[in-house]
């Protein structure tokens, strides 16, 4: 892993083709995404809910912050979930930086994105940039809500809910990138994807 953040790679090698390029903006997809999304939202919201109810029903809770408040603002509570969106393209930067490349931010079609401009990624670096938000933000809300009442740990639920939902593009993308050998090199393009395998060696 060293090698790899120490020696980011910025030019596509000469033995290197364009094997597949994806987008969400191809027919279909983008709808295909959203209702897929409603498969990660209900398994966080069974995981997350059905662990808060456990935790304050069952076991009564023993490690909630009693100067906590119970309940907030509903309009606190809907920036807090909001706050979600640019914590997730902030991961998903802050790992870019970790592969040696710089990360851009930017707002493309009203959606949040992170990319880093002439970077190409390795493949397992590249899984690594796309799951990490659906897997910091899930372990995190999860070890934080033991200690928020019931009210308060809600709204962190929701945003952990989500989160995963809309991580749907980032598990799409690395189901594909599993497709490929690790050898693979994967250039980010905002919406979109290209995906450059090693040209096959000629044997004379």
């Amino acid at each position: 892993m060293l090698n790899e953040t120490t020696n980011p790679i910025t030019t596509l090698p000469a033995n290197y083709r364009e094997a597949r390029y994806m987008s969400v903006n191809e027919r279909g997809v983008l709808v295909m995404l959203n209702l897929l999304s409603l498969i990660p939202m209900a398994i966080s919201g069974l995981v997350v809910f059905g662990g808060l109810l456990v935790y304050h029903e069952e076991l009564e809770a023993p490690l909630v912050l009693g100067f906590l408040p119970d309940k907030i603002p509903s309009t606190l509570g809907i920036v807090l979930i909001l706050l979600v969106l640019p914590l997730h393209e902030w991961i998903h930067g802050q790992v870019i930086r970790l592969c040696g490349h710089k990360p851009r931010y930017g707002v493309k079609w009203m959606v949040l994105f992170a990319t880093s401009d002439g970077a190409y990624f390795r493949r397992n670096e590249f899984i690594r940039i796309a799951l990490a938000p659906l897997v910091v933000i899930s372990l995190g809300g999860l070890l934080l809500m033991p200690f928020l009442p019931y009210g308060l740990a809600q709204w962190f639920a929701l945003a952990v809910m989500l989160n995963a939902a809309g991580a749907i593009g980032d598990l799409w993308m690395t189901a594909v990138a599993l497709g490929f050998d690790a050898s693979a090199l994967i250039r980010d393009e905002e919406d979109s994807m290209r995906i450059f395998t090693r040209r096959p060696t000629l044997v004379s």
